[in-house]
């Protein structure tokens, strides 16, 4: 059986979103896998603390090695800084304040 409209379809027009360039480039520059996502939200929403690989990965659930991989490549881009102590190694976020705020943002986005 088919129905005949009686009255013309009609769609919101809906002005499309912008897009955040900034964080966009960001996103796609720095967080090419899930694990550096997981780490720039974590730095996202943390942006003051230091602590060790171990820790970190404790705190994101992911696998300690693959975290050191991602934590040391993050911070040969300057994402991240590495301080390196008698016993271990700690991160933080860098001081940039382009850095800063692109990560900040990028976690206040996704936890929205």
């Amino acid at each position: 059986m088919v129905m005949a409209l009686t009255q013309p379809v009609q769609t919101p027009l809906v002005a499309p979103a912008e897009v955040d360039l900034e964080l966009f480039t960001f996103v796609e520059r720095y967080a090419t896998n899930l694990v550096r996502w997981d780490l720039l939200l974590f730095f996202g929403h943390n942006p003051e603390v230091r602590m060790t690989a171990a820790e970190i990965a404790n705190q994101i659930r992911r696998n300690l090695k693959a975290t050191i991989k991602e934590l040391d490549d993050l911070a040969y881009l300057h994402v991240l800084t590495r301080r390196y102590t008698l016993n271990h190694a700690t991160y933080q976020l860098a001081r940039r304040s382009s850095v800063r705020r692109a990560v900040m943002r990028l976690a206040a986005y996704a936890g929205s």
